[in-house]
């Protein structure tokens, strides 16, 4: 059975994990980016149903949506946390925003809400994504026209 919410020094690595990669989405630093998910991530895209694997999930979701918007940040600090017993595994639930931009350039809100499925080997080890779903709000375009480079 999980605990919510997540005892505080979890919240707060979690927290940290978020932020971090949050910082490397806007960056467009999808080396450093890759290092924080699990090789046998499993998530849902934009652009395809199921996307299995990290070298998918990069090449297939993240180079195509990530330079699109620009301003991305995790709202972590409404972001809620739930740790399993062993803490060894976790979810995160929260909201985002970033820029994203029309066809003429001109800019629009672009917020949207997540959640991610974390694990770790143990206590104190980093996390490591396995899931990610991430969405759209109600009502936002769903293409961003931006075409920031790394």
């Amino acid at each position: 059975m999980f605990e919510f919410d997540s005892p505080p020094a979890d919240h707060a690595s979690l927290k940290a994990w978020m932020d971090a990669f949050g910082a490397e989405v806007d960056a467009l630093n999808f080396t450093q980016a890759r290092k924080r998910f699990d090789p046998r991530v499993v998530t849902f895209s934009t652009f395809m149903d199921v996307v299995s694997g990290i070298d998918q999930f990069e090449n297939e979701q993240w180079r195509k949506v990530w330079p699109s918007a620009s301003g991305f940040r995790w709202h972590t600090e409404k972001m809620r946390s739930a740790v399993s017993p062993d803490r060894l595994m976790a979810f995160v639930a929260t909201t985002w925003g970033s820029t994203g931009y029309h066809e003429d350039g001109s800019t629009f809100d672009r917020p949207g809400r997540a959640t991610l499925v974390l694990v770790r080997d143990k206590v104190e080890a980093p996390w490591r994504g396995l899931h990610v779903h991430v969405s759209l709000k109600r009502g936002v375009p769903q293409l961003s026209h931006g075409k920031r480079s790394a």
